[in-house]
């Protein structure tokens, strides 16, 4: 049989054309898997080590990220808004502030008034109309002493206007200005979420 195998050249190459065909049917249905597994799981593996450098990065600011949370709720606890256990609390707070301010500043206190609260950009506002009189001076140090303490402040609104003479024969003194301010701040209610 070896001998007619060894013969026959058709035989010969049936043979040498059947085996490599068997070996790339082989490489075909075996290693061409194997080799787009191993693909597919390097790309896998890639996907999983970009994700883990992003989380990563995310740990290594941690340190920063719990330091900004600390100084915020320093800021908080600092009084850069008005606090209280309810908006009426915290009105009549704001309106006693108001006062020692203009007393304060030497100005003359003739009235204070609650504002309607309002909301703007999801922050809510409460505020006061102070009416005082003064000099230009005092009237400046009020609204000085306002806008430039905490909890914030600020002055949405002002109307002036020259304080009537008392006395047209007094000697001449600084002139007096009555003023009309509109005074609002940020609130933060006790045991509201920020």
């Amino acid at each position: 049989m070896i001998e007619r195998w060894q013969e026959s050249f058709w035989l010969r190459r049936a043979v040498f054309v059947g085996a490599n065909a068997a070996g790339a049917l082989v490489v075909a249905l075996l290693i061409l898997p194997v080799c787009s597994f191993f693909a597919d799981r390097n790309g896998h593996i890639a996907e999983q080590q970009s994700a883990l450098a992003r989380l990563q990065g995310i740990i290594g600011r941690e340190a920063l990220i719990e330091e900004i949370e600390r100084e915020t709720d320093a800021q908080v606890q600092a009084g850069e808004f008005l606090r209280g256990p309810n908006e009426g609390v915290i009105s009549a707070d704001l309106q006693t502030r108001l006062k020692s301010i203009a007393q304060s500043a030497g100005a003359q206190l003739r009235s204070v008034q609650a504002l309607p609260p309002n909301t703007r950009e999801g922050t809510r506002y409460i505020g006061s109309r102070m009416a005082l009189s003064g000099t230009i001076q005092t009237v400046h140090r009020a609204i000085q002493e306002v806008e430039g303490g905490k909890p914030y402040l600020f002055v949405t609104a002002a109307a002036i206007k020259s304080s009537p003479m008392v006395n047209p024969q007094a000697p001449a003194t600084e002139p007096v200005i009555d003023a009309e301010l509109d005074i609002f701040g940020a609130v933060q209610a006790d045991g509201r979420e920020r």
